[in-house]
């Protein structure tokens, strides 16, 4: 009896997941019918746990992010967007500036080796994750496409 009861709250649990897993109507990407600011709160904590098991430190990541037009003789790129990271652990003007500095030696590092002009269409800095940033900078607009994510906290 007790195996009966497990069986059937482990097939509920599984009509639940994969409920949350499929496509809706009209739409390529999973639908998920959690609020936007509980799926928000989950992604700060799991920030926060994943930067205290790397560094031993509590922290939130903070995200710089530069949009870019690249020009030289062969290419033209639009929307071209360079994220920089770093972990905050109370000072977040600093933070911001050492991030914002990171994507700048970057683009010293873009004009010097491969493109003739890079200019700046758009600066966004926040206070997550650049990879949640940039699925909120993806949805709207389409046409941007993403360089790299620099890890502020190595590349001072």
């Amino acid at each position: 009896m007790r195996c009966l009861n497990r069986t059937r709250f482990l097939a509920l649990v599984f009509i639940m997941l994969t409920n949350q897993l499929l496509a809706g109507d009209g739409s390529l990407k999973p639908e998920t019918h959690f609020s936007n600011s509980f799926m928000s709160s989950v992604k700060k904590l799991d920030a926060i746990a994943a930067t205290s098991n790397k560094t031993g430190k509590t922290g939130v990541k903070i995200c710089s992010c530069q949009i870019l037009e690249m020009k030289s003789n062969n290419f033209e790129h639009k929307n071209v967007a360079v994220f920089a990271e770093k972990t905050n652990l109370g000072k977040f003007s600093s933070d911001f500036d050492i991030a914002k500095d990171v994507i700048e030696k970057e683009k010293k590092h873009i004009r010097l080796l491969f493109y003739d002009k890079v200019k700046v269409v758009n600066r966004v800095t926040e206070a997550t994750d650049c990879k949640s940033l940039y699925i909120k900078m993806k949805d709207a607009d389409q046409s941007l496409v993403m360089y790299d994510i620099l890890d502020a906290d190595v590349r001072k």
